[in-house]
C-alpha cells in the first residue's frame, strides 16, 4: 500500500509540474515531433553517398530554411485573414438575416431555435479574433521549435552513424532515440503521409479560391497527428470560409476534394508506409489524447501518440532484465 501511495504522489506531483511547465514543455516536445519527423533525412543523404557530415549539415539547412519560409508563409496568410475578418462578418450577418428571414416566412419562432445563437456576427467575430490570436502566439514560438528541431536531428544522427559503426554510446541522445523508436516510426511516416495529404489539400483551396489557404494546410499537417478527429478539426475553418466566401457549392468541393483526400491518404498512402500497425489498442490512444490534452493543452493532442507510445517502451526498457 506504501508503494502504490508513494508511485501515486510521484505521479501527481509529475503531472502537476508539467501541466504547470506546459508552454515549456510543449515547445521541446514539438521541436522533437518536428525533429523526428526529419529523422530520416541524414540517413537518406548517406546512402546517396553524401559524408555524415554533409548529411547533418544539409537536413539542417533544410529545416531552418524550410521553417523560416513556411513562417513566413503563415505570417503573410495569417496577417491577410485578419484583415478580412470586418468583411467575414458582414457576410456572416447577411447569411444568418437570409435564413432567419426564410424561417420567419413559414411559421418559425427562430427566436426559441437555439442553434442561431452561435451564429451572431459579434460572437462570431470574438471567436475568431480569439483563434487568429492563438495562430499568432503559435507563430511566435516556432522559431524556437524550428531551432529544437535542428539541434536535436543532429544529435539523433550522430547517434545513429556511432551505431551504424558498430559503437554503443551512452548519452542522454542514445537512450532518447532507443525509447522513441516506435513513436519515431509513427511521427516519421504519419508526418510523410500528412505532408503528402496537406500538399493536395492546398491545390484544392487554391482552386476553390478559399483566403489563408497556406494557413489550413499547415494547420491540417499538425492537427493530423491527432487520431481520428484532427481531420475534422483542420476541415471545419476552410469549409465555413469557403461557405461565407462563396457559397455552398465552393464550400461542398472543399469538404468533398478533403474527405476524399483523407480517405487516400488513411487507405492507400498511410497502409503502404506502415509495415505493421500500432502495437497499441484504441482505448489507449483515446485515453492518451484525453489525459495529455488536459496536461499539454491543444498541443497534447497533437502529441497524445508519441507520448504514449514512449512511455510504452520506456516501460518495457525498465522491464528488460540488466
Amino acid at each position: 500500500m506504501l508503494r502504490v501511495l508513494l508511485a501515486g504522489a510521484c505521479f501527481i506531483i509529475i503531472v502537476a509540474g508539467l501541466k504547470a511547465a506546459a508552454p515549456i514543455v510543449n515547445l521541446v516536445l514539438l521541436g522533437l515531433l518536428v525533429a523526428q519527423s526529419l529523422s530520416n533525412l541524414p540517413m537518406w543523404l548517406m546512402k546517396r553517398g553524401l559524408k555524415p557530415g554533409v548529411s547533418v549539415l544539409v537536413s539542417i539547412l533544410f529545416v531552418l530554411a524550410g521553417g523560416l519560409v513556411l513562417v513566413a508563409l503563415f505570417s503573410i496568410s495569417t496577417a491577410r485573414l485578419a484583415d478580412q475578418l470586418p468583411t467575414y462578418q458582414a457576410r456572416l450577418s447577411g447569411m444568418r438575416d437570409n435564413v432567419m428571414a426564410l424561417l420567419a416566412g413559414r411559421g418559425v419562432d427562430v427566436s426559441q431555435i437555439s442553434a442561431f445563437k452561435p451564429l451572431d456576427p459579434n460572437s462570431a467575430l470574438a471567436a475568431a479574433r480569439v483563434f487568429l490570436g492563438g495562430l499568432a502566439s503559435a507563430l511566435g514560438t516556432s522559431i524556437l521549435i524550428i531551432l529544437i528541431a535542428a539541434v536535436v536531428l543532429y544529435e539523433i544522427t550522430a547517434v545513429r552513424v556511432l551505431h551504424h559503426r558498430g559503437e554503443q554510446p551512452g548519452t542522454l541522445a542514445a537512450r532518447f532515440d532507443e525509447v522513441t523508436g516506435q513513436s519515431r516510426q509513427y511521427i516519421a511516416l504519419t508526418g510523410l503521409a500528412g505532408l503528402i495529404q496537406a500538399v493536395a489539400n492546398l491545390v484544392i483551396l487554391l482552386l476553390v479560391g478559399v483566403d489563408a489557404p497556406v494557413t489550413w494546410t499547415v494547420l491540417f499537417f499538425f492537427l493530423n497527428f491527432i487520431p481520428g478527429v484532427g481531420f475534422l478539426f483542420a476541415l471545419i475553418p476552410p469549409a465555413l470560409l469557403a461557405l461565407l466566401e462563396y457559397g455552398w457549392q465552393r464550400a461542398l468541393v472543399v469538404v468533398v476534394g478533403w474527405w476524399i483526400v483523407n480517405v487516400i491518404g488513411d487507405n492507400v498512402i498511410k497502409p503502404r508506409f506502415f509495415v505493421k500497425g500500432l502495437d497499441i489498442s484504441f482505448t489507449t490512444i483515446v485515453f492518451a489524447v484525453v489525459f495529455w490534452s488536459w496536461v499539454l493543452g491543444p498541443a497534447g493532442a497533437i502529441l497524445a501518440v508519441p507520448l504514449a507510445l514512449s512511455l510504452k517502451r520506456m516501460g518495457e526498457l525498465m522491464q528488460r532484465p540488466a
